[in-house]
């Protein structure tokens, strides 16, 4: 591409700046052009800083959008859509038709790794291979070192700027690393260099196109986090009080939602979730469920977990995706996904206990990020909803959903 969006419009904002700066066009042209990529916008005085973010923003662009690293074909841009930040089965199908060649459908695209589109034609997932680590053990094959899963691809929007871990299960802490395995895993290429993971991740938390509102985009620059719209019409309003911060209870359903979508960005527990899930108010990860309902019937596999609470006693587990009981654990205490066996232990519990665990993810823009959780099941709002109530049936919950109720909850929901 060769403009920008949102807070940057390429070359003609360049040439805004010199003039301000009232310089000579030709000298500052000549000026942005032999700044090196790598230079630091607060250590060069007007106009060369605002030159020096403009050139880093671009570059960073079009290393989204365009750079292939030299592997596969596939950018950034590939996956992540610049509408929606995720692609669904009707892009992959819409693709297919206007781009049967597109790198999307190669590699981890494909039904067993070298062809066949069905899946993601269906269902819009890829293939994740990731390393297991030295606990879990495939009972079938206890001398594997990966394991793969069918997982969707998260959405950027919102996320880059505002979230402090990434992918579904946690397993990457900043954007260069996120964007350093996907390069490596999915675009088949480790010629990535860390100025360029640089630029890439400063363009996503900058980038407008990474919001999905001017509220949002205002709270990751600095301003008012973001709060739970009135609602208009009466359907509006009554699926709201889904979604406030309320104590637990039924029969009323004010608040079921919010037990684990609060916070600024919808995507913490609150003080009233600690009764009734029995987890710390600020948890960010919860089992939902889907893995165990396993709704489009995904292969299974069974995992021995191994623990320091028993440790010649592993725990079987079935599933057919373990979330972020795979992620590494070699982290500061602050950053693990899950706590060390020790404090597990202090609850009578066993490490086990996270399988099936996920990132809760945030709600702002959820209208326009189908398909939901981690392996796409669900295609619809109405469908997200179907499942909370399976969720709340299966836990036992005095809660029951009428179809009002569902309808109300979806159309708050397409306010976010």
């Amino acid at each position: 591409m060769n403009s920008l969006t949102s807070s940057f419009q390429g070359r003609g904002l360049v040439m805004l700046a010199i003039c301000l700066a009232g310089t000579s066009l030709a000298g500052e042209q000549s000026a942005y052009h032999s700044l090196p990529l790598d230079c630091e916008p607060a250590e060069l005085a007007p106009p060369l800083n605002e030159l020096c973010t403009i050139k880093r923003h671009q570059e960073g662009e079009r290393l989204f959008t365009e750079e292939t690293f030299g592997g596969n074909g596939r950018t950034c841009e590939t996956c992540h859509s610049r509408k929606t930040g995720t692609f669904s089965p009707e892009d992959v199908q819409k693709l297919l038709v206007t781009d049967p060649d597109n790198p999307l459908f190669i590699h981890d695209g494909t039904d067993d790794g070298t062809s066949g589109i069905a899946r993601i034609l269906e269902h819009a997932t890829v293939r994740i291979t990731l390393p297991l680590p030295p606990n879990i053990k495939l009972k079938h094959d206890p001398a594997a070192t990966e394991v793969t899963f069918l997982r969707g691809t998260p959405t950027t929007k919102n996320t880059p700027a505002l979230d402090p871990v990434l992918m579904y299960d946690r397993r990457n802490n900043s954007l260069q690393e996120q964007a350093l395995g996907a390069i490596d895993a999915h675009a088949q290429s480790d010629s990535a260099t860390p100025l360029q993971l640089d630029l890439i991740a400063e363009f996503q938390r900058t980038d407008r196109r990474f919001f999905s509102s001017h509220e949002l985009y205002r709270f990751a620059t600095g301003g008012a986090p973001p709060v739970l719209p009135a609602g208009n019409t009466p359907s509006e309003k009554r699926g709201r009080e889904f979604f406030i911060d309320a104590p637990f209870n039924p029969p009323s359903k004010a608040g079921v939602c919010g037990l684990c979508h609060s916070g600024p960005m919808l995507d913490t527990a609150n003080i009233f979730s600690t009764p009734v899930f029995g987890n710390p108010p600020g948890v960010r990860d919860h089992n939902v469920l889907v893995s165990e309902r396993n709704l489009l019937g995904l292969p299974q596999q069974t995992f021995l977990i191994y623990d320091t609470i028993d440790p010649g006693n592993p725990v079987e587990v079935t599933t057919p995706d373990l979330g972020m009981l795979i992620t590494p654990n070699g982290r500061l205490l602050a950053e693990r996904a899950i706590p060390p066996d020790f404090v597990i232990a202090r609850q009578g519990l066993r490490r086990a206990f996270f399988a099936n665990f996920f990132k809760t993810p945030t709600l702002w823009g959820v209208k326009d990020t189908a398909p939901y959780f981690h392996d796409n099941s669900a295609k619809t709002l109405a469908e997200l909803v179907d499942h909370y109530e399976f969720f709340f049936q299966q836990l036992g919950l005095p809660i029951e959903l009428t179809e009002q109720d569902k309808a109300d909850m979806v159309a708050f929901m397409e306010l976010l």
